[in-house]
């Protein structure tokens, strides 16, 4: 039986333009809600670097420390069934962040990735459908760090290398021998990252199949594909390499590999961002969180903390409450931002947070 990770206290600290605050959710469903620019998307925020480490808007530290604040700190309580996790992170604006878990410092980000897992749905993620590959990569990413800490590993040991491969194919001079002595790496880790997405997506398909099509109300098939700019094998991605050598030199940067790779929808054998109209881009999105939401609880035992960034105002009436109706049979916990509490259709399990001028309060 699957259970539910539910925050049951979060304490926040010189974070954005929020108050200090001490803020115990309920189990189902927050509602939280005001006028633009008072902090809800900012509690969000903080909620959801707890999972990932870093900000969905991509802000960096500096930007994440409020006012005149020298530091930052995120303290939580999870409730990881059957058992609880307290959580502590400090962001100096001078320093590296500190990130202990029940009272161990954890040393690097792949060691925490798995130990929170948090499925945030914003109204940026509607790119995911018609944008570029690089969020589609980063959203197979991050569902694979929720549950595989070898994945992270394998991750930050490819970027690593691809970086510093770039930065040696930009020098005025560079030396082949020295560029080439990371190919090995980059493939090892890069068919590891390759297989794992591909995997992973097979594993998806059929269920963001059927709820496109419960979202879409279209008898509209979508099929999902990993499509790789190098198939995922090792000497598959060493030849690759070596033989792009001379182009990756005059261009200065690495155009082979799983940092290339896209994941693709497509409806009658044809990709969907071609055609596809903006309410069936937006039924696509919805049929990846709510399966992200529905995998991740599976393979991890509980069903994550979701994370509503002012998506009803980006759906119909109809869409909202079929996403309501299946987050309502998944039972975890939910949070929602609005600025129109009443368009949230959800009656039962709820308790709604108003925030104004980053203080929040119980509304009921």
């Amino acid at each position: 039986m699957v259970g539910a990770q539910r925050l049951e206290q979060l304490e926040l600290r010189g974070f954005r333009n929020l108050l200090p605050l001490v803020f115990e959710p309920g189990g189902r469903f927050n509602v939280i809600h005001g006028d633009n620019g008072q902090g809800k998307s900012n509690l969000l925020e903080a909620i959801d670097y707890l999972g990932r480490l870093k900000s969905f808007r991509g802000a960096t530290t500096e930007e994440l420390i409020g006012g005149e604040a020298q530091a930052a700190d995120l303290r939580a309580r999870f409730a990881n069934e059957p058992l609880s996790r307290n959580v502590h992170i400090h962001l100096p604006r001078q320093g590296r962040r500190q990130c202990v878990v029940d009272g161990k410092r954890m040393r690097s980000r792949s060691e925490y990735a798995a130990q929170q897992q948090i499925v945030l749905f914003h109204a940026g993620d509607l790119r995911l459908a018609t944008g570029s590959p690089e969020g589609r990569r980063a959203f197979l990413d991050r569902m694979l760090e929720q549950f595989d800490p070898s994945y992270a590993s394998s991750l930050a040991a490819y970027e690593r290398a691809l970086r510093s491969r770039n930065r040696l194919l930009k020098l005025e001079s560079p030396k082949r021998a020295a560029i080439a002595a990371y190919d090995e790496l980059l493939a090892s880790a890069g068919a590891v990252i390759g297989q794992s997405r591909a995997r992973l997506v097979l594993e998806m398909a059929p269920s963001v199949a059927r709820t496109f099509e419960e979202i879409s109300q279209q008898q509209m098939h979508l099929e999902l594909a990993y499509a790789p700019r190098v198939q995922p094998e090792v000497e598959r991605i060493k030849a690759t390499l070596a033989a792009a050598l001379p182009k990756d030199l005059a261009r200065g940067f690495t155009a082979d590999g799983p940092h290339a790779d896209d994941l693709q929808f497509k409806t009658r054998g044809v990709q969907a961002k071609r055609f596809a109209s903006q309410g069936q881009h937006r039924a696509i999105v919805l049929a990846l969180k709510v399966t992200e939401l529905h995998e991740l609880g599976r393979r991890v035992g509980r069903v994550p903390v979701l994370l509503l960034d002012d998506v009803s105002s980006e759906l119909d009436r109809t869409r909202n409450r079929l996403l309501f109706e299946r987050l309502s049979s998944l039972g975890g916990q939910v949070f929602l931002t609005t600025t129109h509490p009443e368009f949230i259709l959800i009656e039962h399990d709820r308790l709604d947070f108003r925030i104004e001028a980053g203080g929040v309060s119980v509304t009921r």
